[in-house]
């Protein structure tokens, strides 16, 4: 690092502004030069960012070597090229070079970046440039001026984005408390990308997924591992670091499925707005009384948690919850007179207690004595048994402990901090003027969320409305509660504020339109919160106000067999990126020959045979036949072609059992006993049976030739005759 901020200084001390604005042609650019202004971007701060490789062009005007070449757009003189559009001849280009770098750099050291974004030079050079005289204490510029890479870096993608934009979204995460010259952050972004890529390298073609879009659909037809996918692209969004087997990426998946990094979903034909967004749920009160109250969706609760920004004790390492007591509290009503408790806990580290007034409970020990101190302060107890105005300050007072944690509530179906608790009750009656409350415990924030977080975040089930009561495994999930606290360091933790992912498996069976309602507008990369054309909506039950967060990524698996592209809602087709996944014959070719039988070419020739008949949608993907990579035998193929074959082919074909024998090339077998789909009657039964003079009217029934699925002839004439 002390090597790229040598590098940064010996730059500017040899070219500041004043420097710049008297700069001559000669000292811009020249050949064997190493100490014009060329040199100095391109080559001497090539450790704070290389630019080299591309044309000379980029300067503008430049210095020629020889007879120079012709290209479109540029003009020459006997000693210098320039770009065409600079002006007629050289002097004249250069002063407009050199007016528009000094824009550049006027434009940099004030943070402008849609300025140097509209000035007519190369990309790399000017974004190089702005880089090298922006303001180094509050930096706004990346060193990574590849367009293709800051799409990697931020994964958005699109028409609409621009440098400023990418620049914006990746300086977000730039703490100089953590890395102190941003060209050094760059620089493990770089390093990053590297890993994440050669990671990708490793896997088949057919899994390289686009990671570009927010928005993204997997489609083909079926058993060409759409849903398999999507384990892999998720991962590489909220945890790209993992560079495990299979085996270990799915437990991480399931891991962070369980903690709500990742959500997952199947559309079908009743699936609604309701289920995916919003709606009024019945519920039953600790009274026995209905209530209807509005239950987040899958998405909408998604979205909510990608939203939220937590606040982390620095100083807090990883934290084992084992043997702790784990407690519910509020701490005042959001809504309420009282919603200020809650802020004024998280600036003075306690939680405080509303029951109990002004008493002080310090000599108490257990409930009945609680009960006394009320009474002697003449307080009315009848049912000592139930009085929750006892059992609260029970609980807080002489059942707490030291080390205990706090999940703080806010309402019903949200939390908002977790503390640990760091001391003994304290009376202090000077809180009581001020807000009523006077019971005390000093806590230590670990984790403070705003805005609130969903409670399946943490809990199994909604919590109750009382005050404090602790929690045990049937409502919290340990689990999710030791993952919030097991990150060991401050770079770890910025996972608690990573992307999330969203899977909608088979997003075509459901109705669009009804699902996601004035929300498919929403989840456009530039009308998310933060995007240059952010938008947001009230929602129709809750009232409250709602965006579409913008580290949200939502991942669609369409099987084409059910509902080609063609069919698909319009408005869903205008947001979404669609890869398309189809057979994998190279993975087919890991199967070794069972019996003399390629069963790469018997698939081929199968679905050769379906987009002649039928179309390309309705082929037949390599996942079905990976089991046999384990396994390389004739009774595992045979189970495979008479369970999930010919059943898929019954159905691409309406049981008309002519087309789905020519898709097994029976047509072709001269051996009948080689078919795997053969008349059901022959003459002499139908004879028999019928009488000599009656006639099959239509198609003739067929069956299923049992023989044929243990003859290893019949599966290499598929592809053979």
């Amino acid at each position: 690092m002390n090597d790229l901020k040598v590098a940064w200084d010996e730059f500017l001390e040899r070219w500041p502004i004043s420097t710049v604005q008297n700069m001559t042609l000669e000292q811009y650019v020249s050949t064997g030069d190493k100490d014009t202004f060329t040199y100095w971007v391109e080559t001497k701060t090539g450790i704070l960012a290389n630019i080299k490789g591309s044309p000379s062009t980029k300067f503008g005007i430049y210095k020629q070597k020889g007879i120079p070449k012709e290209r479109n757009g540029m003009s020459h003189g006997e000693v210098y090229s320039w770009q065409s559009r600079f002006g007629g001849n050289e002097a004249d280009a250069f002063f407009n070079v050199k007016k528009h770098i000094l824009n550049i750099i006027e434009a940099a050291q004030r943070g402008d970046l849609e300025m140097i974004d509209n000035v007519e030079l190369a990309p790399l050079f000017k974004w190089k440039i702005a880089f090298l005289y922006q303001d180094t204490v509050s930096p706004k510029i990346l060193n990574i001026f590849s367009l293709d890479k800051l799409q990697e870096i931020t994964r958005l993608s699109g028409r609409g984005y621009s440098y400023p934009q990418y620049y914006d979204e990746i300086m977000k995460s730039y703490d100089p408390k953590r890395v102190q010259n941003v060209a050094e952050f760059g620089r493990q972004i770089w390093r990053e990308l590297d890993n994440n890529q050669e990671m990708d390298n490793t896997e088949s073609s057919s899994m390289k997924i686009c990671q570009s879009s927010l928005n993204t659909i997997l489609y083909g037809p079926p058993g060409t591992g759409k849903t398999y996918a999507t384990i892999n692209k998720a991962l590489q969004i909220v945890a790209p670091k993992n560079k495990d087997n299979r085996e270990k990426l799915k437990s991480r998946f399931d891991e962070l499925l369980n903690n709500n990094r990742i959500g997952f979903v199947t559309f079908h034909q009743s699936f609604s707005y309701e289920d995916f967004v919003e709606g009024l749920k019945a519920s039953t009160t600790e009274g026995k009384q209905i209530s209807y109250d509005v239950e987040d969706g899958i998405f909408k609760s998604m979205c909510n948690s990608a939203s939220v920004k937590a606040t982390v004790n620095t100083e807090q390492q990883a934290l084992d919850i084992s043997n702790r007591k784990i407690w519910k509290m509020s701490l005042g009503d959001t809504s309420g007179e009282d919603a200020f408790i809650y802020q004024q806990c998280i600036e003075n580290n306690y939680v405080l207690l509303g029951y109990g007034y002004d008493i002080d409970f310090s000599n108490t020990s257990n409930r009945k004595e609680v009960i006394e101190a009320y009474r002697t302060n003449e307080v009315i107890i009848e049912k000592e048994s139930s009085d929750y105005r006892v059992t609260s300050v029970n609980n807080f007072k002489n059942e707490m402990s030291i080390g205990d944690l706090v999940v703080i509530s806010d309402g019903n179906r949200k939390f908002r901090a977790i503390a640990e608790i760091t001391s003994d009750y304290i009376f202090d009656e000077t809180l009581v003027s001020d807000s009523g409350y006077s019971q005390v415990r000093k806590v230590t924030w670990h984790r403070v969320y705003e805005p609130s977080l969903p409670v399946d975040e943490l809990f199994k089930k909604n919590l109750s409305q009382m005050t404090l009561y602790r929690l045990y495994d049937a409502t919290i999930d340990l689990d999710k509660l030791q993952g919030i606290f097991s990150v060991l360091s401050i770079e770890d933790k910025t996972e608690i504020n990573n992307d999330r992912v969203l899977i909608i498996d088979e997003i075509n069976r459901g109705n669009i339109s009804n699902i996601f309602g004035e929300l498919i507008t929403l989840i456009e990369p530039s009308k998310r919160s933060g995007g240059s054309d952010s938008l947001s909506v009230k929602l129709p039950y809750s009232k409250e106000t709602f965006s579409v967060p913008s580290n949200l990524h939502i991942i669609g698996t369409m099987n084409t067999a059910d509902k080609s592209l063609a069919q698909l809602d319009i408005a869903l087709r205008r947001r979404f990126e669609f890869v398309e996944m189809m057979t994998n014959y190279e993975l087919l070719k890991d199967i070794p020959n069972i019996e003399g039988i390629n069963v790469a070419k018997l698939v081929k020739t199968m679905n050769q045979r379906i987009e002649l008949l039928y179309d390309r949608d309705h082929t037949i993907g390599h996942s079905f036949f990976l089991p046999l990579l384990g396994n390389p035998s004739l009774q595992l193929l045979a189970e495979i072609f008479e369970l999930q074959i010919l059943p898929l082919l019954e159905e691409y074909f309406f049981e008309d059992w002519e087309r789905v024998g020519q898709v097994l090339g029976d047509h072709l077998k001269d051996n009948h006993e080689l078919r795997f789909v053969i008349e059901q009657f022959g003459n002499s039964e139908i004879a028999e049976l019928m009488g000599n003079d009656w006639e099959v009217p239509g198609i003739q029934p067929y069956c299923r030739n049992q023989k044929a699925f243990k003859n290893p002839q019949a599966y290499i004439g598929v592809y053979t005759r």
